[in-house]
């Protein structure tokens, strides 16, 4: 396992702790000195709201911890290891057009298809890089390729419907394949209900087998359809989707047996064992905030003093 940093010149900032301890200490010294000159301690003591003999190291130790960790964040930090991985990077395009709204599916389908996702990230090993791609009448990225399974699920929870109406998969391919840029083992999963109004069939097929674009479909909706917020009725489209699948090597899956996704994961992932870096600035800034937040609670409950 080894560390690495993308700005490793601010962990000169680490020699702010030994600085932060001599200040506490020196601060102890000079209250004893200070209280020295008082006879009565304990009224002192409540009229500052200071106890002079208090040596809360706990609190000394959280509040370096607190700054070790901002440090490390703000150093980039980054640790690389080797274990069992997917070949792949992914890019997870989620259909946000206006039939997605159709309720055939409960909650209704963009909440099912939102739900899909982040089951598919749970499943995917450490260390693999996925993006998110939002698409309606055009294709909107979400989130960068990121390993991040946490940063995911949070932009996955953002996914709304689009601003321009119509279902355009080509566009979402496209956006996809430049999210990859040269990374040469590339899968996208494409959740919609098929429902293409924009380009052809062959049109995106042609696009995807020459830019080497392996594509897995999951269909999300009913053949009977269900009633639109326009008041239509809103059908699956199938047929598209296991075209665009079986076309670029990749699978076609159903909402309702998305359950098989597991059983067939092995041949989804192409599982391999390489050297994986993990970012893991953002975890750093989570628990940094997590302490900060403990701390200044027990502060303001006037738990000064912990044993």
């Amino acid at each position: 396992m080894g560390i690495s940093f993308l700005y490793p010149r601010f962990l000169l900032l680490l020699l702010l702790v030994p600085f932060f301890i001599f200040v506490y200490f020196f601060s102890l010294m000079y209250n004893k000195k200070k209280a020295v000159l008082f006879a009565n301690f304990e009224a002192m003591e409540r009229f500052y709201d200071i106890e002079f003999f208090s040596k809360n190291f706990l609190a000394l130790y959280a509040n370096l911890l607190i700054l070790v960790l901002l440090i490390f964040a703000l150093s980039g930090t980054a640790i690389s290891f080797d274990t069992d991985t997917s070949a792949f990077s992914y890019v997870i395009a989620i259909d946000t057009s206006s039939s997605m709204s159709t309720v055939d599916v409960l909650p209704n389908r963009l909440e099912a298809a939102k739900n899909e996702a982040r089951d598919f990230i749970d499943l995917l090993p450490i260390g693999v890089e996925v993006g998110i791609i939002g698409f309606s009448g055009d294709a909107t990225v979400l989130q960068t390729l990121d390993s991040s399974k946490v940063k995911l699920k949070m932009v996955l929870d953002s996914v709304d419907y689009g601003a321009i109406q119509g279902t355009n998969i080509y566009n979402a391919l496209l956006a996809s394949n430049k999210l990859f840029g040269l990374k040469r083992m590339k899968s996208v999963i494409l959740i919609s209900d098929g429902q293409l109004n924009v380009a052809d069939a062959p049109q995106i097929i042609r696009y995807v087998n020459r830019n080497n674009l392996i594509v897995n479909t999951i269909a999300v909706g009913t053949e009977e359809g269900g009633l639109t917020d326009f008041n239509t009725i809103s059908k699956i489209d199938e047929d598209f989707l296991k075209s665009l699948s079986f076309n670029s090597g990749g699978q076609f899956f159903r909402v309702k047996d998305i359950g098989d996704l597991d059983e067939s994961f092995n041949t989804l992932i192409g599982e391999t064992h390489k050297q994986v870096t993990i970012d893991i600035t953002f975890y750093l800034l989570l628990i940094a905030i997590g302490f900060f937040s403990i701390l200044w609670v027990l502060y303001n409950l006037r738990f000064k003093i912990i044993p």
